[in-house]
């Protein structure tokens, strides 16, 4: 490869955090020398002048999942890379729910064939809590950590997302976690209300880092006890970023992405976080070192992080340093627009929603028969996924309540008749419709949200059809998005999923709902770690205490 020398630039120099005007040059993939001043050099190069633009290292995202995003990583990384994006540690729990440690190893194996560095950590919480207030359809334990530490690349064990298990020291838990210290692996956290003592103990077990939502007091005592605070879009507020900008010391704070539909990753990934956090009061040059260097401390990356002599050399230019949007990316010194893409490999994964058979009775609420009755509601809000709960009377007229609720149908995927649990959601604003999805946090089982019986039972039986996805239906309009692989992931590209994705989120807010973001809080309704009330096949879930609790 011919060695390149880049002009005129404006160098992002992360560690000192400082911009200076300069060269560098790139050879066999690698920054060579990196210079203040004009250029010095006469031997033979490809000499490119990038007119004082800023020059960025690659972004490095530190706690993800690809399949938040319902592709796979080969889509994943033609699509983040345009955005900055050049490595990531992701988690692949949504497949590993499905497949187990081969959906684990078919991520591993596709990721490792991109450009985009794939970094894995193993899912730690397969399924996502041992307390049995859901059906799961695979399982991860300490034989299948053991065996996928010894991969290329994988470095973590994934969030654990089971902290009352830790808190509560359960066996096959504390053995997973075990195994991944043996083998000297990260382990991220999940910690979403863990105070004081609790807090102490879910870090003592060798939990370094969390990334939920935060806020000022959390972020103290969390520093304080030596985790990583990873800060996410929903975190990203003016009093967290004023308190954070008090700490003398912030290289332990990341901002990360954690979850990204593919309607948002087509207009920006971690460049869009990090230019929130600027907007929102974070220096600029600061936020970028949470971004780059402090990232690749905390994964161990020595070659990656910053514009330095040695490191890959994969960067991007940008016109301004706070908005960061892409101009040019390149990975190892080569241009987007040259690199090599491996389409995935899944065909030999198997098939596994099972469901054939389908009534009109399973959609109706369980156990609830019709008239005025006193029932428990999962309620929500506009902007996050936080649910609560009450206990109010409902008028009921076959199967479905009168008035701004929807039935919340799960049904168990491996079952060939729908088995599982109908409750009630007030506030979603649906007034016409269902929708109905095989991608739904952690255990993707069927989730089908909906006013009508006849709407819900069409718009499964089109979602069994296709082998998984997602379908809408009102009656007139019938939506789909297929997701092949597992129905969790398709291997089409991202801007194909995300026109598809879209035209689904128009229909459902043309129908009523005014969630900020109704997909993405759709399929965190049968998350049962996920404060603070939730969704199973087996009835309504009390994610803080762990209880199943029916609809009466």
């Amino acid at each position: 490869m011919q060695r390149k020398i880049f002009k005129n630039a404006l160098i992002v120099d992360v560690i000192r955090q400082v911009i200076f005007k300069g060269w560098f040059s790139v050879n066999q993939g690698r920054f060579e020398f990196v210079e203040e001043g004009e250029v010095t050099t006469n031997e033979p190069c490809q000499l490119i002048d990038l007119k004082e633009k800023y020059v960025v290292p690659g972004f490095i995202d530190a706690h993800m999942h690809v399949e938040s995003s319902l592709v796979t990583c080969s889509s994943f990384a033609k699509a983040a890379l345009k955005h900055g994006t050049a490595a990531v540690l992701h988690d692949p729990h949504e497949i590993a729910n499905v497949f187990g440690a081969d959906g684990v190893k078919f991520m591993i194996q596709d990721g490792n064939n991109q450009p985009l560095r794939f970094y894995c950590a193993i899912p730690s919480c397969v399924p996502v809590t041992r307390k049995k207030l859901e059906t799961a359809n695979s399982s991860i334990d300490p034989v299948d950590i053991e065996k996928l530490s010894k991969l290329d690349r994988v470095i973590a064990l994934g969030e654990v997302m089971d902290y009352l298990g830790v808190i509560e020291e359960n066996e096959k838990l504390m053995k997973i976690i075990e195994v991944a210290r043996k083998n000297k692996l990260l382990i991220e956290g999940h910690s979403p209300t863990l105070r004081g003592e609790k807090l102490s103990k879910y870090i003592a077990a060798g939990i370094g880092s969390d990334h939920t939502l935060t806020n000022p007091d959390k972020i103290n005592e969390q520093l304080s006890k030596g985790m990583h605070v990873m800060i996410q879009e929903k975190s990203l507020s003016e009093e967290n970023i004023k308190s954070i900008m008090n700490f003398p010391d912030r290289s332990r704070i990341l901002l990360v992405t954690d979850d990204v539909i593919p309607t948002r990753l087509v207009k920006g990934h971690l460049n869009k976080i990090v230019s929130l956090a600027i907007k929102n009061g974070w220096k600029p040059l600061d936020a970028i070192a949470s971004a780059t260097i402090r990232p690749a401390t905390y994964m161990k990356i020595s070659d990656m992080g910053s514009i330095s002599p040695g490191k890959i050399a994969t960067f991007f230019t940008t016109k301004d340093i706070t908005e960061l949007s892409v101009e040019n990316f390149y990975c190892e010194g080569t241009k987007l627009s040259e690199l090599v893409f491996k389409p995935a490999q899944f065909s030999n994964l198997p098939e596994t929603i099972k469901i054939k058979n389908i009534t009109t009775d399973a959609f109706k609420l369980t156990n609830v028969k019709d008239g005025k009755r006193k029932l428990n509601v999962v309620t929500m809000n506009q902007f996050n996924t936080l649910t609560g709960l009450i206990n109010e009377t409902v008028s009921v007229r076959d199967g479905i309540a009168d008035g701004d609720y929807v039935n919340v149908c799960v049904f168990r995927r491996r079952e060939e008749s729908l088995k599982g649990h109908v409750g009630l959601l007030k506030g979603f604003g649906l007034n016409k419709g269902a929708i109905v999805s095989s991608f739904a946090h952690d255990s993707h089982n069927i989730v089908a949200v909906g006013k009508s019986i006849d709407h819900l039972k069409k718009a499964t039986e089109e979602l069994l059809d296709m082998k998984g996805g997602m379908v809408f239906f009102d009656g007139e309009n019938l939506l789909k998005l297929p997701l092949e692989i597992g129905g969790v992931i398709t291997s089409n590209e991202v801007e194909k999923v995300a026109g598809k994705l879209d035209d689904i989120e128009k229909s459902l807010r043309k129908n009523g709902v005014k969630h900020k973001n109704p997909i993405l809080f759709l399929t965190i309704l049968a998350l049962t770690v996920s404060p603070e009330f939730k969704f199973s096949d087996l009835g309504i879930v009390d994610t803080e205490n762990s209880l199943l609790m029916g609809n009466q």
